[in-house]
């Protein structure tokens, strides 16, 4: 069994990506890794095409492992949508089951950032982080927290309100929290002048 057979046992890609090489150094994982599928679906219209207009490459973070970095070199293909309606010529092929489009992150490190995000505070696990072989700035992490949605209270005995300054003497927020269960309730931006 060769070094990249190990490291797909290792690192649990979808099925249809491969993994072409591997770089190591002693705090970092390269991994090139690219897609096998036949064709792609244009995301406008919808329609499968295999005509491969060009690649390109793009580098995202993963969890790590071993206490080491890992980043993924991905190999993107572009490909022309064959339907002659669509009004979106050349379109990229989608990895969602492995990261989102325009991110810098996969998907499994981006939850594991809102975990320990979740956990403790912004700042905290900015500072945390390295220690877990993972990089993130408060400022991002406090980026994707507001992305999450907290679930509605069935009803709530014991409310907390909290004021902040996001930008002093512009932008203040609200923040509501159950205060029997210590969780959130609701993030409100409010903008005063």
């Amino acid at each position: 069994m060769d070094v990249v057979d190990t490291a797909s046992l290792l690192f649990s890609f979808p099925d249809d990506i491969i993994i072409s090489s591997i770089r190591t150094t002693t705090t970092e994982v390269v991994l090139h890794i690219a897609s096998r599928r036949p064709c792609a679906t244009c995301p406008l219209c919808e329609q499968p095409s295999e005509r491969v207009h060009g690649r390109y490459a793009r580098t995202v973070a993963d969890l790590p492992c071993a206490g080491r970095r890992v980043m993924l070199a991905l190999t993107v293909r572009k490909f022309v949508c064959t339907t002659p309606t669509c009004p979106r010529q050349i379109f990229t092929e989608r990895l969602a089951d492995l990261v989102q489009s325009y991110a810098r992150m996969t998907n499994r490190l981006r939850e594991a950032l809102l975990a320990l995000g979740l956990a403790t505070s912004a700042q905290e696990s900015e500072r945390l982080a390295p220690s877990l072989g993972m990089k993130v700035s408060a400022h991002t992490l406090l980026h994707h927290l507001r992305t999450v949605a907290c679930p509605p209270p069935i009803s709530v005995r014991i409310l907390g309100v909290d004021d902040w300054s996001w930008k002093k003497g512009q932008t203040y927020g609200t923040i509501l929290v159950d205060l029997e269960k210590h969780c959130p309730i609701e993030l409100l931006a409010v903008k005063r002048d």
